[in-house]
């Protein structure tokens, strides 16, 4: 019985009130909605921003490579850096394509995938090299990730800070060791830093 009367009293106040309880559930309501407009224009102006950025880092990018050949700008997937090879989306360019950032060359194209492509990092290419008038092959790396040289002739005018080229004429590094003798003959080089790549350029006729 006293409950009837309960929901008798709310009733006649729901009534008497109706235009007071109208505002207040309105304005609740619009403050609600402002808030959520609000959240709505950060996160796009986060969007914004994030973009804008985005745009300014690929621009910059653009701006300091400096080659002559036909290339196509990517973005690096996945950078494992110091294992396994560099993973970029597909894109219109050939196995063995060579693939540099703003300081040199990054590798080459090894495997394309169904919407991917490896790149296989310099030091785990082969590649022939020049270094002046010389020609060598990279052979490996040593535990710093510095590019090691074989093949190299022991009578040529190759010095420390030497620079090393490939082939189609990307710098790859600079020369910080020598090692000629009978049992092991090689140079040891100092190439680009593989950590936090972004973007990389492929070259299109960069094939060998």
């Amino acid at each position: 019985m006293k409950d009837n009367y309960l929901i008798i009293f709310l009733l006649i106040i729901a009534i008497l009130f109706r235009g007071s309880i109208f505002n207040l559930l309105n304005n609740v309501s619009s403050y609600l909605i402002s808030k959520d407009e609000s959240l709505e224009v950060k996160v796009l102006n986060d969007k914004i921003n994030r973009l804008y950025n985005e745009y300014n880092s690929l621009l910059d990018f653009k701006n300091n490579i400096n080659i002559k050949e036909d290339y196509i700008i990517t973005n690096v997937l996945k950078n494992n850096y110091g294992f396994g090879n560099l993973i970029i989306p597909d894109g219109d360019f050939n196995l063995n394509n060579e693939v540099i950032n703003e300081e040199g060359l990054v590798g080459i194209i090894s495997k394309k995938n169904n919407k991917t492509a490896e790149i296989k990092k310099t030091y785990d290419t082969n590649l022939i090299v020049k270094i002046n008038n010389e020609t060598g092959k990279i052979y490996s790396k040593d535990e710093d990730l510095n590019l090691i040289i074989k093949d190299v002739s022991n009578y040529n005018n190759i010095s420390i800070n030497d620079e090393v080229f490939s082939i189609s004429g990307n710098y790859i590094g600079k020369v910080i060791k020598i090692q000629y003798d009978i049992l092991d003959n090689y140079l040891t080089v100092r190439t680009i830093d593989f950590n936090n790549l972004t973007y990389v350029a492929v070259i299109k006729d960069g094939a060998w």
